[in-house]
């Protein structure tokens, strides 16, 4: 039977197909990839930024794989023509290697050049990611930071932005020349060049081939000597000694040892290139194991020796001007430096009457609600539907009625994963947006301990004296970057803002804001191939009036254009001007910083969100505003002298990237806080290092601790007892307060901290950073040292007295009957003049999963009064001597938050008539029962307090409209 071939064209054009779909596919990735980026930097008016980064990392790529391609391609070609020529007589290996040669000999002019290029490619690549390294060198000319330190007289700027970079290249540079001898070998070798089956040493390696080979271990022992010189400079961040930073070994020792290896370096290197005319390998290998056996003796041996038989029985002598220039560099590096401490006053054990009303402002702002039990709250009173969620509840203040008050907020963000229909146009043409916000008062509860509040519902009202939102809806949010990567607007298809009941939805048409507009067929093309989804290429929903929202989550958004910033784990929610803005606190950061201590970010703030990372240096030089609504973002940097060095080199290098602080509209700059992370660092730092005598440093007399949270012992809900990831009790977390710090006329809201001594429950301090708005008083840190002659409790004692308390104890029994869990809110230690007032929210969560945490009691702790009460009023009474005014707001006091306003309580009462209208046309009529009880109960006693008597029995109860026109179910 005869085969019959087919013609090479009709045999080769499956391969050809294959090959073009393969490379028409990575084409259009590539494609994709930089086109909707490029696209989506355009929409927030940083396409510079793009254009930077990416000439950067070509250029980098492309000079370093020239490079690389040119020592590695000339070195084979010197190997080639420095090739004997071949013997006579062969043994069996020479003769397979030989056959090897002859079949690629004919080839190596076009395979020698490919193979460079290939891996000039890779290296290429692999320098590309260096790119933030070679700006911050390349742009750092005249910027100083101004404290040179004390071993080289070097400024920490040198440590920062031009180490880096040197130690990159000699890196590359050794690597580059080790990586091009071996290759160079394998070719002298395949070449006739190396010869390991040679009778003797010298035949073995021809002369040329040693030569050449020679020379470039010579090149190898210049780089590594330069190595051991910039090694010098690593000393200013060494661990070895007490403290980090250069110690008596490093100075006395290992730099002495680093100078000698840079000499013997040399020396090999000298013999190495004399081996050109020499050709014998018997002194520069001696050389060379001569200088391993130096290093290992001078760099490792001889150090710890000098450390255990010299410093050891006297290290606080040898070490002590090591500890004094560790001790002001760290100070510097986190700015703990410049904290105030007012000289130690007198200490009150009890807070009088006459103290509340002098601090007024202060007890009205007491927050009685944990923003994890508040979100609880929000997610089961204010969510409506499943497509909706609160992320976070966030804490900040406002100007209500002409006073500052505290407020909670959240925002009701969308999450697909939530919507019913999972449907391709659902999930990104209708349900595009979350809607609105939610905001409560911190220091109240209505009569059934849920929050009472000034924001809510959908669509979004004020109840009483409330922020004004117009713009509510929210396009950009904290939600998970993976959830719907995209949303079009402005498509054919109307967006859904929010529904009621069917004829009560509402829908919008996307006319302006944010978006990339999708443009023709070609370009629609690219965002398909990008995400993945034909549907965006097909649907005759989408137009080329239509615009794609791409990077809406916060984490995906703000550091693509910065990613050389460290950002904070929280952003919050602000209403600006109306409207909703992110802001997000970054940080400039580093581990270079000489003679500083490192500490890791995520055990400082012992959040396991937070990554892992060491710094000892830090800033928080940027603030990121970012509008929910256009995702429009401001990059907000403080660009007046002195500027901060590292966030003034990133300013050089993209100038249109950030916008002085100053031009901050003042609205705005109302809401910055004092960052949450950085604070938390701060203290851990400052809890060792509030000290500055080296004696009392190195002895540990006066070591300082954050207070442990003594109600995150206590068992949760579920029956566990939290604990960091490093296994220990958690700490106090820091917490907002609208207070009058000492030394200070008004109130200002502050983060505070309290502080225990190391292994002890008494408080010995207590910190506090200031987010006036003022930038005079903006950032200001002040520490108040407490009388070390008196006993000051802490919160772990004052918590353990609360527990022991009779009444408390009863009530908590009482309270945790049927199955519910007793939770605590965050305990509060609140300075009051020259004393401290302690307040303990206590919650209530059926055993219900849906129930949301209630307030029932709050207590007072003031000196040996332990008060229990179910409002803040009813406590402070019974814990403070005297009449105790009550605590209220804008709009008259609110009783801790019981007696609410004839408003709040037919708002409520209005909740509630819809939530029976709501159920009659579910044909649920058991709810709609219960729903118009709850309804009726709540407008007669707002009768009861505008002074009108309520209907006699048998009369009908008043009630409002209802929102939407039902009929009921057969």
């Amino acid at each position: 039977m005869s085969t019959v071939r087919l013609p090479t064209s009709q045999r080769r054009w499956p391969v050809v197909l294959i090959g073009a779909l393969v490379v028409l596919a990575v084409a259009f990735t590539v494609m994709s990839t930089f086109y909707v980026d490029l696209l989506w930097f355009r929409e927030v008016g940083l396409t510079g930024v793009f254009w930077t980064e990416l000439r950067t990392k070509v250029a980098l790529g492309t000079v370093f794989g020239m490079l690389f391609f040119a020592l590695l391609y000339v070195n084979l070609l010197v190997t080639r023509r420095l090739a004997p020529p071949p013997v006579r007589f062969l043994t069996p290996e020479q003769e397979a290697v030989e056959r090897i040669r002859m079949a690629v000999e004919p080839y190596l002019w076009w395979l020698l050049p490919i193979g460079a290029t290939v891996l000039a490619l890779l290296v290429g690549i692999g320098v590309s990611r260096q790119w933030q390294v070679f700006l911050l060198w390349r742009n750092s000319s005249g910027i100083e930071f101004g404290n040179p330190e004390p071993l080289f007289d070097r400024d920490p700027a040198f440590y920062i932005f031009s180490l880096p970079w040197m130690k990159f290249l000699q890196g590359w540079l050794f690597s580059s020349l080790v990586g091009v001898t071996f290759l160079t070998a394998i070719a002298h070798f395949f070449w006739g060049g190396i010869r390991p089956q040679a009778r003797t040493w010298a035949d073995r390696v021809v002369p040329a081939t040693r030569a050449h080979l020679s020379v470039l271990l010579g090149l190898i022992m210049l780089a590594k000597a330069w190595g051991y010189y910039l090694g010098r400079f690593d000393l200013l961040t060494s661990e070895r000694g007490v403290v980090q930073g250069a110690s008596y070994t490093d100075v006395n020792a290992q730099l002495p040892a680093l100078n000698f290896l840079i000499i013997a370096a040399v020396i090999c290197a000298a013999l190495f290139f004399a081996n050109i005319v020499r050709q014998r390998w018997a002194l520069p290998i001696i050389a060379v194991i001569v200088l391993g056996a130096v290093s290992v003796l001078l760099g490792t041996a001889y150090p710890a020796f000098v450390q255990r038989f010299r410093v050891a029985p006297q290290e606080f002598q040898r070490e002590k001007i090591y500890i004094e220039d560790n001790l002001e560099a760290t100070r510097r590096a986190f700015g703990i430096d410049v904290i105030d401490s007012p000289p130690e006053g007198t200490y009150e054990p009890t807070v009088l009457a006459s103290d509340l009303e002098a601090n007024r402002t202060t007890i009205e702002n007491i927050r009685l609600w944990r923003p994890e039990v508040l979100e609880q709250n929000f997610e089961s009173l204010q969510r409506f539907r499943s497509y909706y969620e609160f992320r976070d509840v966030d804490v900040d203040r406002y100007v209500l009625d002409g006073e500052q008050r505290v407020l909670m907020l959240a925002g009701r963000e969308v999450a697909q994963a939530g919507i019913d229909g999972q449907t391709w146009q659902n999930e990104h043409l209708v349900f595009t947006h979350g809607f609105g916000a939610v905001a409560s008062k911190v220091n109240t509860a209505n009569s059934e301990g849920a929050p009472v509040l000034v924001l809510a519902d959908v669509p979004t009202r004020p109840i009483g004296d409330a922020p004004e939102l117009r713009q509510p809806r929210i396009y950009y949010g904290e939600g998970d970057p993976t959830d719907a990567e995209f949303v079009i607007v402005g498509s054919k298809t109307d967006e859904l803002d929010y529904d009621g009941a069917p004829e009560a939805a509402q829908y919008t048409d996307t006319g302006e804001g944010g978006g990339i507009g999708v443009g023709n067929l070609v370009q629609r093309a690219l965002f398909a191939w990008r995400f993945r989804d034909v549907n965006l290429l097909i649907s005759g929903q989408v137009t080329s009036e239509s615009r794609i929202m791409i990077y809406r989550a916060l984490a995906s958004r703000v550091p693509k254009p910065a990613p050389f910033l460290t950002f904070d784990r929280d952003p919050y929610l602000a209403i600006v001007d109306g409207g909703l803005t992110w802001i997000w606190d970054a940080y400039t950061t580093t581990n270079e910083y000489p003679y500083s201590e490192s500490i890791d970010l995520q055990a400082a703030t012992e959040d396991p969100e937070v990554p892992s990372e060491l710094v000892n240096y830090m800033r928080n030089s940027v603030k990121v505003t970012v509008d929910a609504y256009d995702g429009s973002m401001t990059y907000y940097a403080d660009l007046t002298e002195p500027i901060e060095p590292i966030i003034a080199v990133w300013a050089r290098i993209y100038p249109e990237l950030f916008t002085d602080m100053t031009e901050a509209p003042d609205e705005l700059r109302a809401h910055f806080r004092y960052p949450e992370n950085l604070f938390q660092v701060q203290a851990t730092q400052y809890s060792t290092y509030h000290v500055t005598s080296p004696e009392v440093f190195y002895q540990n007399q006066d070591r300082w601790e954050i207070a442990a949270d003594p109600t995150q012992q206590e068992p949760t809900e579920l029956g566990t007892t939290p604990t960091t990831s490093l296994g220990s009790v958690p700490r106090l977390r820091p917490y907002y307060l609208l207070m009058r710090a000492p030394g200070e006329e008004t109130e200002q809201f502050q983060l505070v901290l309290p502080f225990t001594p190391e292994g002890r429950q008494n408080m010995v301090a207590w910190l506090a950073a200031s987010s006036d708005p003022d930038p005079a008083n903006y950032g200001r840190l002040i520490s108040l040292d407490l009388p070390a002659s008196e006993n000051v409790p802490g919160p772990s004692i004052v918590f353990s007295r609360i527990n022991q308390d009779q009444q408390f104890s009863a009530e908590r029994t009482l309270l945790g009957q049927g199955g519910s869990a007793v939770i605590f809110g965050d305990l509060l230690v609140i300075p009051i003049e020259s004393s401290f007032l302690y307040v303990q929210p206590v919650y209530v969560k059926a055993n219900q999963s849906e129930a949301p945490p209630e307030l029932k009691r709050v207590v007072v702790v003031n000196g040996d009064a332990v008060a229990v009460g179910d409002t803040l009023e009813e406590a402070l009474a019974g814990a403070v001597e005297g009449e105790v005014a009550e605590p209220g707001g804008p709009g008259g006091p609110d009783n801790g938050g019981v007696d609410r306003t004839v408003a709040e309580l037919l708002a409520e009462a209005a909740d509630h008539f819809a939530a029976a209208d709501a159920a009659l046309a579910a044909g649920d009529l058991a709810t709609y029962q219960a729903e118009l009880e709850a309804a009726e109960a709540l407008v007669l006693e707002a009768l009861g307090l505008s002074g009108e008597a309520p209907p006699v029995e048998g009369q009908p109860t008043p009630s409002p409209p209802p929102s939407v026109s039902v009929s009921p179910t057969p």
